[in-house]
């Protein structure tokens, strides 16, 4: 299996590009958000316990996948530099399966991020939707980073549209 994982800072457009490069791949789209909002239907959305359980569910799933010989996999998630060690599992189980993961990260300039946040198509997930959280996260964290122990392709999407980020991911990785 390869798995294209996404990530970068909110409102960077992950969820926008992998949906596009699940449709011109065939690949299946997993992302965060999905063990997010059924992770917080019992526990609280944004707390180190809730976190491990998403982080948990998530793996679990990928590691199915990849034992079930699933072809592509893309997954989203916001960088968090606390996610280092569980990203190394993630690479590890892919491995175990003969599998591949292939790391995107996509930014955009900060003043892109402020107007996209504020989207309606974040709605439908529980994304945040307001400057000022977007400001609080930015500040707080450095949500700009590249994984360091991995190759990753750095698509700047400020001027880019999703289609175009989705062909260039395409095109880098031969998918």
């Amino acid at each position: 299996m390869k798995l294209v994982y996404i990530y970068g800072p909110p409102a960077a457009g992950k969820l926008s590009v992998a949906k596009q490069l699940a449709k011109i791949t065939e690949f299946r789209l997993f992302h965060n958000h999905l063990t997010a909002d059924y992770v917080s239907s019992i526990f609280p959305s944004k707390d180190k316990k809730s976190n491990k359980i998403k982080w948990k569910i998530a793996t679990e799933m990928l590691e199915l996948a990849a034992k079930h010989k699933v072809g592509g996999v893309i997954f989203t998630k916001v960088y968090d530099n606390n996610d280092k060690n569980l990203i190394k599992e993630l690479i590890n189980i892919l491995k175990r399966s003969d599998g591949k993961i292939l790391f995107v990260k996509l930014y955009c300039d900060t003043k892109k991020l402020y107007e996209r946040v504020t989207n309606k198509s974040r709605k439908a997930f529980d994304k945040i939707r307001s400057t000022k959280d977007l400001k609080n996260i930015l500040e707080k964290e450095d949500k700009y980073g590249t994984l360091p122990f991995k190759k990753t392709l750095v698509i700047n999407n400020t001027n880019l549209s999703p289609k175009k980020c989705a062909k260039k991911i395409k095109e880098y990785y031969s998918l």
